[in-house]
């Protein structure tokens, strides 16, 4: 049986999901690559949550800074992002249009304030992987994460 190894990319805005993100990475022993938007979101809510509704009314895919130097590497890629108008936020979108995820075990994690797992559908659109189950990542626990990657 091939070694797993595993990169967990989140996009975080208020820090829930780099937390969640953090202790997934800690769990698995994998790497970390945050997507960090080129062009920095408002740090005032109603100004971010406007851009981000204009963002996902135009399909907009932003930059991220930043890149995976050898993404074939990895077995298994955990991808993690705030519910945002009810789907992910465009940044992961444009991740996964710039990596190819065939044959990779995609999990999915996102936080929210109240919403649940959303955006999982347009993810799985362009993930080309294998997409398993996705976790909530708003009260993660080490033995939670064990569980859900059955590690």
């Amino acid at each position: 049986m091939t070694e797993r190894k595993f990169l967990t990319v989140y996009f975080s805005w208020g820090g829930h999901t780099r937390k969640a993100a953090k202790l997934i990475a800690e769990t698995t022993g994998g790497d970390i690559f945050e997507l960090s938007p080129e062009k920095a979101y408002s740090k005032i809510y109603p100004i971010c949550a406007a851009q981000a509704k204009k963002e996902r009314d135009r399909d907009a895919r932003p930059a991220f800074a930043g890149s995976i130097a050898d993404i074939s590497q990895y077995t298994d890629i955990l991808i993690g992002y705030p519910a945002w108008w009810y789907t992910c936020p465009m940044i992961v979108l444009s991740f996964l249009e710039q990596y190819d995820l065939t044959g990779k075990n995609v999990y999915l994690f996102n936080t929210h304030g109240g919403s649940g797992s959303v955006g999982t559908d347009d993810v799985k659109k362009l993930c080309r992987g294998n997409v398993h189950k996705s976790i909530d990542g708003n009260h993660l626990t080490e033995a939670a994460v064990r569980e859900w990657l059955n590690l």
